[in-house]
């Protein structure tokens, strides 16, 4: 790794890899304010802004925002987590200075149009709109609204349609002013450059930036166990999440919960998707995800099946987590969930933009940037008993979290236990 970090004197932090075998160059600036840093009645403000900030600036409006980044053929998008919003682009190499130019003046000088306000909030409650109608994506907001409730980490991103009716133009301009500083902000950068001059191109158009300082992230969440069972009219499937409490983002045991997550759904030959799909044919989708986050996460097995079925691929997911708990994997098993998580991680960095993710996400989440190699080895030494252990203090049964989400009233899932029956070693 060809990398350098330089704190600029207003606090913004300035990440560079080079890769000189490519041609494209990747820019992003990463904002540490998404939606676990808002008010409940302002919920969803974060990603409100995220689309404001390309409706027009001081000096360009929508249709230049747009004309300028097509006109070189490069990409322009930007996104909205629970903790940071990032913003991005990526050009040639020859191209930079103008990727410079447009991603600064898109994030430091938005013009906040009031017609583009109201005209954005009605593309919001589109959005909102689609995720009711897409059971897999509301089962997970119902999801986490109940492990993390009564905390902004159970909030969704998007905020519901009362709250983002409630944000005014002046809100907007305060969240902005508050979180949009040099101090909560990092510069990325990665592709065929030079650390001199992406550090003179980040001078001319970031120097006049606030310092301001990062925002704090506040009170730790709780994890609430507990069920949520909600008909929705006309699904053909129940949606089911069955998750509990993880490692948060820079645990020790992070690598140790990233493989857990892959040998129990990470894949076609993870243990549910060949114990329900492949033997028993239950279900089309079915997976485990590890979300962490600074000071919490979770692990989270989403599944869509019968009405009929669901209570039966809930416990049949029961035994699979129980045998975790009581019996260490395989030599043979760990070693493929090993080679899956270290080819994931070696061929997601074989693009500008993956290398300019991982530099800014790499420090956001742990203050330091790690070479690949130490990752890989710190994959390579978790055991199988280790496994055991972390999955023996989550999968306790006073600890999960049931949603559902059917066309019918899902009874079944309402009061079977979530003690897995005592022969689950056999599922």
């Amino acid at each position: 790794m060809d990398v350098r970090k330089k704190e600029m004197r207003n606090g913004l932090v300035v990440l560079s890899e080079v890769m000189p075998h490519l041609r494209s160059v990747s820019l992003g600036v990463w904002v540490k304010c998404g939606s676990r840093f808002e008010h409940a009645d302002k919920n969803g403000i974060a990603h409100f802004i995220e689309h404001l900030l390309f409706k027009g600036t001081a000096r360009r409006s929508t249709e230049e925002i747009a004309e300028a980044i097509d006109s070189v053929g490069g990409q322009l998008n930007a996104f909205t987590e629970k903790e940071y919003i990032g913003f991005y682009a990526r050009v040639l190499d020859e191209h930079l200075p103008l990727a410079f130019d447009l991603l600064s003046d898109i994030v430091l000088h938005p013009a906040f149009p009031a017609k583009e306000i109201e005209r954005e909030r009605n593309v919001i409650f589109e959005e909102i709109n689609m995720v009711e109608d897409s059971p897999q994506e509301l089962v997970l907001d119902l999801h986490m609204e109940q492990c993390w409730k009564k905390h902004p980490l159970g909030w969704p991103i998007a905020g519901s349609k009362k709250s983002v009716a409630g944000v005014s133009r002046n809100d907007v301009k305060k969240f902005f002013k508050k979180n949009f500083v040099a101090g909560n902000m990092i510069l990325s950068v990665a592709g065929n450059i030079e650390h001199r001059r992406v550090q003179r191109l980040a001078e001319k158009y970031f120097a006049g930036l606030e310092a301001g300082s990062p925002t704090s992230f506040g009170e730790p969440p709780s994890f609430h166990p507990g069920r949520v069972v909600r008909r929705k009219a006309h699904l053909e499937q129940t949606h089911i999440c069955l998750g509990a409490a993880a490692p948060p983002i820079a645990s020790d045991e992070r690598y140790c919960a990233h493989l857990l997550s892959s040998i129990l759904g990470g894949g076609m030959s993870s243990r549910l998707f060949q114990n329900i799909r492949e033997k028993r044919g239950l279900v089309y989708s079915i997976y485990s995800m590890l979300t962490p986050y600074h000071d919490a996460g979770t692990l989270t097995v989403y599944a869509g099946t019968a009405h009929e079925t669901a209570a039966e691929v809930v416990g049949l997911t029961l035994k699979e987590l129980a045998r975790m708990r009581r019996e260490p994997v395989s030599r043979e098993e760990l070693k493929r969930a090993k080679d899956c998580i270290k080819g994931a991680m070696t061929l997601g960095l074989e693009s500008s933009g993956s290398r300019m993710t991982n530099l800014a996400q790499q420090m956001i989440n742990h203050g330091r940037l790690f070479e690949l190699e130490e990752s890989l080895a710190a994959v390579e030494r978790v055991t199988a008993r280790e496994i055991c252990e972390l999955a023996d203090r989550m999968f306790d049964p006073k600890g999960f979290v049931l949603t559902a989400l059917g066309g019918e009233d899902g009874a079944a899932l309402k009061s079977m236990p979530f003690e897995a029956p005592s022969d689950a070693g056999k599922a």
